[in-house]
């Protein structure tokens, strides 16, 4: 069925995304994806007239999902590309109802995953959803370091995380600098609807403690994330310029994973370390983390700092840890998130067109790691600064690279950046 029969029965494009908007809305009130009992049959996890989508599991715990209907081949693209990375990868952990493909990714089945899904198929008929939002609470990374300026007003960040859950947001992440250095994070992340988006956060570890991982599990905080850039505690505490910065990161994992929070450990690769990825993963399987994230280093000047031969050996090693001959019930080391695999050879880099970062003073950017704002969230509707950015052509394409490493663009952000 071409996309204008589609849109008679819809009575237009625009129609059409409200419809699936509350179907959406009604499956979730009708409780679709909310269990799956593992070994069971199909679970129906989205619905609306003409499509209905199913999740169910293989004997060896691995997901696929399905559709069905007159407007099925609505949902497959989005539905090929998640079984894509489904159909031969183990899950970062599964329970007696839920599989969690990722730390990075909300629960099968749940209400949140299936807003995941909708955003998947409206992206596929060109309406992008900032699926990914992160948000900047601080300007600190240490307790010790002197505070350069106010912290947000928590009505502010409020609003910013209300806008982006009624733009589709289904991860809220709370990050740069160290988000626990402000007292409201709880609040925060208990003020997020939970049916909409799961929640994530990032620290540094050197301010925490037992207890706070505990009211961040109360909060509702489905994932924390603590980098460790070296397996030697003086070469990481360099990197971080804090002597013990080391221990203090390693027992922020083990209270996270006390506490039941899923933790990731996560590191930034260039060609200058890329080898060292066994030893940081075995160092995050030996402290019990549920997943391993290797993130390649952001380009500077247009210029890469990972080759493709080191890439490759990402994908390699990605691919030895996560692929069906590793998984067994038994098997309880951490599962590897790779943005080169899930961004550079998948979906294509996420910035500008499923994530969205707002930064401490409200400034509106494609990620974290691009210096460069698109307008002003306290001056301005969150959704139409979305809309500016994806009006840019970097960002009309998919990009098997970060846009910094496109020259003309790189120097864009280094001479905005520069003004300021």
């Amino acid at each position: 069925m071409t996309r204008r029969m589609i849109i008679k029965y819809f009575g237009n494009f625009k129609n059409f995304r409200c419809n699936i908007m509350k179907k959406e809305k009604v499956a979730i009130e009708k409780g679709f994806g909310k269990s799956l009992n593992v070994g069971s049959g199909e679970t129906l996890i989205y619905s609306f007239p003409g499509l209905k989508i199913f999740a169910y599991q293989t004997d060896f715990g691995f997901l696929k999902l399905k559709c069905s209907g007159i407007f099925s081949h609505i949902g497959k693209p989005a539905i090929s590309a998640i079984n894509q990375k489904l159909k031969s990868e183990r899950p970062a952990f599964v329970s007696d109802d839920k599989i969690y493909p990722s730390c990075w990714l909300p629960p099968i089945p749940s209400s949140v995953f299936s807003r995941l899904i909708r955003a998947e198929i409206l992206i596929s008929l060109g309406k992008f959803i900032p699926e990914t939002v992160s948000i900047e609470l601080v300007r600190q990374n240490n307790p010790n370091c002197k505070k350069d300026g106010p912290l947000p007003d928590p009505k502010f960040i409020k609003k910013i995380i209300s806008s982006a859950q009624d733009m589709g947001a289904v991860v809220i992440t709370f990050t740069e600098g160290d988000p626990l250095l402000n007292d409201d994070i709880y609040d925060y992340i208990d003020f997020v609807d939970k049916s909409k988006s799961v929640v994530m956060c990032y620290t540094w570890g050197l301010d925490f403690s037992p207890e706070k991982a505990v009211k961040l599990k109360k909060a509702g905080l489905q994932t924390l994330l603590v980098s460790l850039y070296s397996t030697d505690p003086k070469e990481h505490d360099r990197v971080r310029g804090i002597d013990g910065a080391y221990e203090k990161a390693v027992n922020a994992i083990k209270y996270g994973i006390d506490a039941g929070l899923f933790v990731t450990v996560a590191t930034h690769v260039s060609d200058k370390n890329v080898d060292e990825i066994p030893k940081l993963y075995k160092q995050a399987a030996d402290l019990g983390a549920h997943e391993f994230s290797i993130w390649e280093s952001t380009p500077e000047n247009g210029r890469a700092k990972v080759s493709e031969s080191s890439r490759n050996k990402i994908r390699k090693f990605y691919k030895k840890i996560n692929g069906k001959s590793s998984f067994s019930k038994t098997n309880k080391k951490p599962r590897v998130f790779s943005n080169t695999v899930f961004e550079s050879d998948t979906f294509g880099f996420l910035a500008g067109r499923r994530w969205l970062h707002i930064g401490i003073e409200g400034d509106v950017r494609p990620d974290p790691y691009i210096d460069l704002s698109y307008g002003c969230a306290k001056c301005e509707p969150l959704e139409k600064i979305w809309k500016r950015i994806r009006r840019d052509p970097i960002f009309r394409h998919k990009r098997k690279n970060h846009p910094l490493q496109n020259k003309t663009y790189s120097k864009r952000a280094l001479d905005s950046s520069k003004r300021f």
